[in-house]
């Protein structure tokens, strides 16, 4: 009985003093990678191990410190590894402390973090926004005017329902001034499953000529809408043999169907799209004039019943 008693101390003593010295080691990391920051005129990239999975819930209790740094840089880096150290987690809750914090970011006195944690927060999924993350965010949009149009589309991300009247008195009352918060805006607002605002942006990308320029200005906004109506109309794009579109080879451009270019905005958000994609939703295929095939083909077995993923930005 001594000696199971024994052992269970020695086994809780062990264990405990692993954790201490990991937590030693990773406040060491934090500090020496800052110290670095600090001094460096050129941007320095930390260590991966200490943003690593095993890391990651230590690393983000020490990060608080930073996070109200008086350097900008010093900040920024922390918004970083906030980032990095979750965004692939499988652990909620830490997806949902990270979220949280990148949203405070958007409060940052630098503009540039801001434009950094709006960025990063679109790699998360829409259900790491808890209440609280939810509350922030309304009243940033509210109250912020740097990248006040990504912060927009990040409330519509997140779900915010209770912000469609707000969105769209400002529209009719002409309170935006940039043309891009209001192109944002009426985005979000077909986010939310506003009808008129849905067929308002789906028109007026169906009115532009299909050529690069479409393909990679604003087909990403149909895909960020995640409706049907959006996604029909970039199926009818796939399917279009005509060949509006270049190859990326900017030494030899070859004319292409756009198609190729349209394929690539839909695998992630396709369920059981037809091909393998990786874990950033980028195709995996060498043959691209095969998978097209593939593609128009299961689009065309699967038009009235496809469904959308619609938890990613």
């Amino acid at each position: 009985m001594i000696k199971k008693i024994t052992l269970s101390l020695f086994l809780m003593l062990s264990a405990y003093i692993i954790n201490a010295q990991n937590d030693s080691s990773v406040r060491k990391l934090l500090d020496d990678y800052m110290d670095i920051v600090r001094k460096e005129v050129y941007s320095a990239s930390p260590e991966k191990e200490l943003y690593s999975k095993k890391n990651a819930g230590e690393l983000l209790k020490l990060l608080n410190e930073y996070y109200t740094d008086t350097l900008a840089k010093v900040r920024s880096k922390a918004y970083y590894l906030t980032y990095k150290a979750t965004y692939k987690s499988n652990d909620k809750e830490l997806r949902n402390v990270s979220v949280f914090n990148l949203v405070q970011a958007l409060k940052d006195e630098d503009s540039g973090n801001i434009g950094s944690a709006a960025s990063w927060l679109t790699n998360f999924y829409s259900t790491d926004f808890n209440e609280a993350s939810k509350d922030s965010l309304r009243i940033i949009m509210h109250k912020q005017s740097s990248y006040l149009d990504r912060i927009i589309k990040l409330v519509a991300f997140a779900g915010l329902n209770d912000q469609i009247e707000y969105l769209m008195n400002n529209l009719r009352n002409g309170n935006y001034r940039s043309s891009k918060v209001v192109w944002a805006t009426h985005l979000a607002l077909a986010r939310l499953g506003v009808e008129e605002e849905i067929n308002f942006c789906v028109d007026l990308v169906k009115k532009q000529a299909v050529n690069d320029d479409v393909i990679y200005e604003l087909v990403p906004d149909l895909v960020y809408i995640r409706c049907h109506k959006a996604i029909d109309y970039l199926v009818e794009i796939l399917q279009d043999e005509t060949k509006n579109c270049y190859s990326a080879n900017p030494e030899n451009p070859q004319r292409i169907a756009c198609g190729y270019r349209v394929m690539e905005f839909l695998a992630p958000i396709i369920k059981d799209f037809p091909l393998e994609v990786d874990s950033t939703g980028d195709l995996i295929v060498d043959d691209y004039e095969g998978a097209l095939k593939i593609i128009r083909e299961w689009f065309s077995e699967h038009a009235d019943n496809y469904v959308i993923i619609k938890n990613s930005y």
